[in-house]
């Protein structure tokens, strides 16, 4: 499974695009990627609804999170520390996904705040849901748009049909500033013209605090869906 580390304390959801605002202080998060053969088989959007039998064994959390991300397709945005000696609940019966998660996490002390609806992160469990409400999530759509934007005028990043993360800053004009990919798409030359596009995106105005970086999780079906760039 793929793995990045970056930073993070707080996040946000975008539909379409999961866009996460994370603190630049904080623990360290890994970005972990379920196989692909397991997001293929039905629409996301039913199998996060849909019960299923899950049969998951009390084990260490991180082998037990890549279980789940195996079977349901879901990725999981958090710190290989915080998982580290943390002991997983038995999973055995008829869940949906997000309840299965759940009782998955039961006694480990973290939670799960979904981003996407199959995407999420893992936060100590005293962590305020709220969080997201602490900043002005009014840039998030017209950020979001600008991307989708940037990204449609390339063939080889209007396609869809990929995952990534990215990590950038925005200046006081809402230019994008130092871009990374977090992990790769599996395509040197698709890498190279994301980087690109985000090199063109251009807001109009900053974010009201310019200090925290912006991370996007980039889903396969962001680009894709309701033709986004149909029109381009």
């Amino acid at each position: 499974m793929a793995r990045t580390v970056v930073p993070g304390a707080m996040y946000a959801l975008v539909a379409g695009m999961s866009l996460l605002t994370l603190d630049a202080a904080g623990q360290s998060h890994s970005l972990r990627y379920p196989h692909a053969a397991a997001t293929a088989v039905q629409p996301v959007q039913r199998l996060a609804h849909e019960s299923r039998v899950f049969d998951i064994p009390a084990q260490p959390l991180q082998a037990a999170l890549t279980t789940f991300g195996n079977q349901t397709g879901f990725s999981g945005l958090y710190g290989s520390a915080s998982t580290a000696g943390r002991m997983s609940a038995l999973v055995s019966g008829d869940y949906t996904p997000r309840a299965a998660l759940a009782r998955m996490l039961e006694g480990t002390g973290l939670a799960a705040y979904f981003t996407a609806m199959d995407a999420f992160v893992l936060e100590p469990a005293t962590a305020p849901s709220s969080a997201a409400a602490e900043r002005d999530v009014s840039y998030d759509g017209p950020l979001q748009a600008q991307v989708r934007e940037a990204f449609c005028r390339d063939p080889l990043t209007a396609g869809g049909g990929y995952r990534i993360a990215l990590r950038f800053h925005l200046d006081a004009r809402g230019r994008i500033l130092r871009p990374l990919l977090l992990d790769s798409t599996g395509d040197g030359a698709r890498d190279k013209a994301i980087l690109a596009a985000l090199q063109r995106v251009d807001v109009g105005y900053g974010p009201a605090d310019l200090s925290k970086p912006f991370f996007m999780l980039i889903l396969p079906q962001a680009l894709t869906a309701a033709g986004a760039c149909a029109v381009h």
